[in-house]
């Protein structure tokens, strides 16, 4: 594929992500409306929004990875957009817990199909020398959507409620899938076909289990996905409860941070670690995530902690800018140390780990965590279960750290 096929086929593909995020995390900014309504506690707020949806989502992974090794996975990933466009409108139609439930798993079904067959193709499109910028270009993707979700949940589920904020956010999706369908062509695979050698699933976790880095970069990405999805989860309650701003107001200004600016930092981190390793420094490839996540952290105590609406809002905004830092870096360290037949099923087993610790462990412990271990804090109770589970990613940061120095 020519090169503007190969930018072209990963602007799609980050639209793809981009979409994929705004489907997942509009349920965020609109937790309260849902809640309200629904007579929900913030244990169950936080069921639906993490546990609930990550063990249906990593169930699927793998079959969706075994077929990707396989099959078309421009055509895996149509389909997939289709599938969870359309029960992102259908959560729209729940009239109960266990109705919105149900549609919310089916969510998690097709959202399922995206990512490992993404980062397949993306591997099969970039040398090994440009991956890291073409994996953090397709990581900003996700702050894309988020900013997509904190916008149509904020400002449409002020004006129009909530349900009609998912209706909006499932339409992009259908004329998504119709485009990649019918325009991007399926890169030529690297190396063998997947179905020589021994069963995928186990060739492909003896790899990881037994390379040190992988190892370490694994469980990286485990803790940092407790974080991670915690925050993005539950930061939106926390700024309507403790500085009393509206919906809308809270969507806009997160739109503008986690969106705009982690944006910009997950793409330029990237660039900074292609380049460093070109410049002869080829730990920096993970060396920026530990710095990124270390440096995070004084301004995550501050916007939890501080009393100051104008100084708490600042804060975040600057650690917005580092949080998704690890995207990129990691999937492409994890690419360029596996077969290329073994890259769909590696991503699997990531993502399974991150999925199954970070979206099924964050939301729910900082729910539970608020309605008891800290509420007597009142409107603050929800900000010191945050920071608790935020004091956790330096854990994340030296498991970065181990595998950034198994890299020669």
């Amino acid at each position: 594929m020519a090169g503007d096929g190969h930018r072209y086929a990963l602007g799609v593909l980050t639209a793809v992500f981009a979409v994929n995020q705004l489907d997942r995390n509009i349920l965020a900014i609109t937790l309260e409306q849902i809640g309200a309504e629904f007579s929900l506690s913030d244990t169950q707020l936080g069921l639906l929004s993490g546990a609930l949806f990550a063990v249906v989502y990593v169930t699927f992974g793998f079959p969706v990875a075994w077929m990707a090794a396989r099959g078309s996975r421009r055509n895996i990933i149509a389909a997939a957009v289709a599938i969870w466009s359309a029960l992102t409108i259908a959560m729209a139609g729940a009239q109960t817990f266990v109705q919105l439930a149900l549609a919310r798993l089916g969510v998690a079904v097709g959202e399922a199909g995206a990512v490992a067959p993404a980062h397949s193709m993306i591997a099969d499109l970039y040398p090994n020398e440009k991956r890291t910028s073409a994996m953090a270009t397709f990581a900003a993707g996700s702050n894309v959507g988020v900013l997509l979700a904190f916008l149509v949940g904020g400002i449409a589920g002020q004006a129009l409620g909530w349900r009609w904020a998912f209706v909006i956010a499932g339409v992009p999706g259908l004329a998504l899938a119709l485009l990649l369908r019918f325009t991007v062509t399926e890169p030529a695979r690297a190396g063998r076909d997947a179905a020589d050698g021994a069963p995928l699933f186990g060739a492909t976790l003896r790899t990881i289990w037994n390379d040190s880095g992988l190892f370490h970069a694994m469980c990286g990405i485990a803790v940092t996905g407790v974080v991670t999805f915690g925050a993005l989860t539950w930061n939106a309650a926390f700024i309507i409860r403790a500085f009393q701003l509206s919906q809308a107001q809270t969507g806009i200004y997160l739109a503008l941070t986690i969106g705009v600016l982690g944006g910009i930092g997950t793409w330029v981190s990237g660039l900074i670690a292609d380049r460093l390793a070109e410049a002869g420094h080829p730990r920096w490839r993970l060396g920026v995530v530990v710095v990124a996540i270390v440096a995070a952290k004084p301004f995550i105590a501050g916007f939890l902690l501080l009393p100051s609406t104008i100084g708490a809002l600042a804060c975040v905004a600057v650690s917005a800018s580092l949080a998704t830092v690890f995207w990129g870096p990691t999937y492409a360290f994890l690419h360029s140390r596996v077969e290329p037949r073994m890259r769909p099923m590696a991503t699997a087993i990531f993502l399974f780990v991150f999925n199954i610790v970070g979206v099924g462990i964050g939301p729910t412990v900082i729910g539970f965590a608020s309605e008891t271990v800290f509420a007597a804090q009142g409107t603050r109770s929800l900000g010191y279960a945050i920071l608790v589970v935020q004091i956790a990613g330096i854990w994340g940061a030296w498991h970065y750290w181990r595998a950034a120095r198994t890299i020669a």
